[in-house]
């Protein structure tokens, strides 16, 4: 995917987006969703590919991912990734809200991810909450 893709009059690329002519304002709806989309899962991508790799290849799959984000970003996605079954995730909730609960047990995350969606607490909202319920 180097040179990009298209969605429209939309050209994608790696660190660029070129809009062809002069689009109508409806036709922006799509790439731009999508553009907020990949935001979004990107970080469950990356998570669940360096989980799957890491148990096929071991250590020498760390080498896939070396210079191009830090190790310690790197290991935080594999980390909510692995501890946060495909099951438990929302999609209403950010990635960041997930981290939160990754250390409960899957039943617990549930529990959490459920009553942040249905009181809508940002990610914050809910870390305050956990560390509250967490420190009594």
């Amino acid at each position: 995917m180097r040179d990009g893709f298209n969605i429209g009059a939309f050209r994608f690329t790696s660190t660029s987006i070129d809009v062809q002519g002069r689009p109508p304002l409806p036709e922006w709806q799509d790439p731009v969703q999508f553009a907020l989309w990949c935001q979004r899962a990107s970080p469950w991508w990356i998570g669940d590919l360096l989980h799957a790799g890491d148990r096929r290849f071991g250590e020498a799959f760390s080498q896939v991912c070396e210079g191009v984000i830090s190790a310690d970003q790197l290991q935080r996605y594999e980390s909510v990734a692995r501890r946060v079954p495909a099951e438990n995730r929302n999609e209403n909730l950010s990635w960041s809200a997930h981290a939160v609960v990754a250390r409960f047990p899957p039943e617990e995350q549930r529990g959490w991810l459920s009553r942040a969606e249905r009181a809508g607490w940002t990610s914050e909202d809910l870390r305050r909450r956990v560390r509250a319920a967490t420190q009594r």
